[in-house]
């Protein structure tokens, strides 16, 4: 067993789960602070960016956003739950990640059918990235939860909660970046 996995460190005062989550956490940071800073710096340099009330479908933002604060919600429930109840609640969690993912490819359908593709300007390019590379961390959102219900039955309840509480975390991240994206691309 790998020391620190359950017992706090005495140079850091948490776990090494907790510290490796924080560390990631702070690397996601920097990636979508950079994705954000270029948004900023393209659309104060373009001579004309379109409202992305007008391009963009809001109802299905605002779904979206919704069905997204229910993963999280499961997710944040279960780092203080019995080994049963994380594996029920992550698995239910799970489900709203993949009732977003479908959702956000109804949306990018309906927007490339309607000539509306990454190639079509900057806004467009712009928007394609910061909600492709979201997705991508909602599917590594659901695998984590996957995997650590998986494991529900086979580890120490010790380690299954301390998997919870850094699957709760990371959820916390993938809302906090959507609710960024949500504002500068649909409410822009």
């Amino acid at each position: 067993m790998i020391p620190y996995t359950v017992l706090r460190r005495a140079d850091t005062g948490v776990n090494n789960v907790t510290l490796g989550v924080w560390l990631f956490i702070a690397s996601e940071v920097m990636l979508f602070g950079a994705l954000f800073s270029a948004y900023a710096l393209l659309r104060v340099s373009s001579v004309d960016w379109p409202s992305g009330r007008e391009v963009l479908s809001f109802a299905l933002g605002v779904t979206n956003t919704l069905v997204l604060i229910q993963v999280t919600a499961l997710a944040w429930r279960a780092r203080t739950a019995s080994p049963l109840a994380i594996r029920r609640l992550l698995l239910i969690s799970s489900v709203f990640g993949l009732a977003f993912l479908g959702l956000k490819t109804a949306e990018w359908v309906r927007e490339i059918s309607a000539g509306l593709a990454p190639a079509t300007n900057t806004f467009l390019a712009m928007y394609f990235t910061l909600t492709g590379l979201h997705a991508l961390h909602v599917v590594a959102g659901i695998a984590a939860n996957l995997w650590a219900s998986a494991s529900a039955r086979r580890i120490d309840p010790g380690q299954l909660a301390g998997r919870a509480r850094s699957i709760a975390l990371y959820w916390l991240l993938v809302d906090l970046v959507w609710f960024v994206i949500f504002a500068l691309m649909y409410l822009s």
